[in-house]
C-alpha cells in the first residue's frame, strides 16, 4: 500500500495512474482501490508532500491599476522588489536611532537641527543664507513658574 501521509510517491512506468471520472485521482503504485482524490467537486485535496520538490525563483503580483511587480529573495536571503533590494522605510515620527552611523552622500535636513552637550543641554543650530553656522542655547519652557 501506498504511503501518502508522509511522502509522495515514485511514479512507476508503466503501473501508475491518473484518472479522471467524476473527480480527478492519483494512483502511483497503479491500484485504483487504494488511489488519492486530487480534485473532486468539494475541492482539492493536495497535501504538503505534494510540493516538496515546489521551487520558486520568484512570485509576479499585479496591482489594481496594472503595474507588475515581482517579488523574489537574493542569495542572502533579502527581499527584492523588482529587483532592488528592500529597505524597510525608518520615516516615523519621533523615531530614536541609535548606534554609530556612516552616510555617504548628501545628508539634507529640514525643520532644524539639535545638537546635545556633554551634560544634555539642548542646542539649536541654524544657518544663515550666506552659510554661516549659529547655536543657541534651547530655552527651557518650565511650566512651574507661573
Amino acid at each position: 500500500m501506498t504511503d501518502w501521509k508522509n511522502k509522495r510517491p515514485g511514479i512507476v512506468e508503466n503501473v501508475s495512474a491518473l484518472g479522471i471520472g467524476k473527480a480527478i485521482y492519483a494512483a502511483p503504485d497503479g491500484n485504483k482501490e487504494t488511489a488519492r482524490l486530487l480534485i473532486a467537486a468539494d475541492g482539492f485535496h493536495f497535501k504538503p508532500t505534494d510540493f516538496d520538490d515546489l521551487v520558486l525563483t520568484s512570485l509576479s503580483f499585479e496591482s489594481p491599476k496594472g503595474t507588475k511587480y515581482g517579488l523574489s529573495f537574493d542569495d542572502t536571503g533579502s527581499l527584492l522588489i523588482n529587483g532592488n533590494k528592500y529597505t524597510e522605510p525608518t520615516n516615523q515620527d519621533d523615531e530614536a536611532i541609535k548606534g554609530n552611523k556612516t552616510y555617504e552622500g548628501q545628508t539634507k535636513l529640514s525643520g532644524g537641527l539639535q545638537l546635545l552637550s556633554p551634560n544634555g543641554t539642548v542646542f539649536n543650530v541654524t544657518v544663515d543664507d550666506d552659510g554661516k553656522l549659529t547655536t543657541e542655547k534651547e530655552a527651557k519652557n518650565d511650566s512651574t513658574n507661573g
